[in-house]
């Protein structure tokens, strides 16, 4: 495992795109934190709507999941949702590795960045527009 990808896992601060190759151990970052009942604040802001946040605090995650689905039998694409107290939230992609997503244009690929102990993810949505959100757990002291 590359040493980037370590700092995913141990918990450390880390930067980068979605990707297949990083997919499952984003979803273990994010169910490490908020996946076991820690009530959390998920903030988004949409371009379409000038970029104006939604707020919706006390949020408690019930499930964290990552998968990669085939479409029209040659396009893999890799799904991160997540279903919580108000519905359900998720990521895509459809790019194998980071150098993939950097080499691609930028309406079609998912940045990441844990820190602080949030998650800040700019992605954008199927007509185009950028979204930005972001996830803090509550009452957790920033680390």
């Amino acid at each position: 495992m590359a040493d980037d990808y370590q700092r995913l896992v141990e918990g450390y601060s880390w930067f980068g795109f979605l990707a297949f190759d990083n997919l499952d151990l984003v979803a273990d970052r994010i169910r490490a934190m908020i996946g076991g009942g820690q009530p959390y604040t998920w903030v988004a802001a949409n371009e379409m709507f000038g970029l104006r946040p939604e707020v919706r605090t006390g949020q408690v995650a019930t499930t964290v999941r990552a998968e990669r689905r085939t479409h029209d039998g040659n396009v893999e694409c890799g799904y991160l949702n997540v279903a919580d107290t108000y519905g359900v939230w998720g990521l895509n992609t459809d790019v194998a590795t980071q150098h993939e997503a950097a080499a691609k244009d930028g309406r079609g690929r998912t940045y990441l960045v844990f820190e602080c102990g949030q998650l800040m993810a700019e992605h954008f949505a199927p007509a185009g527009h950028r979204l930005c959100w972001v996830i803090a757990p509550e009452g957790a002291s920033p680390a």
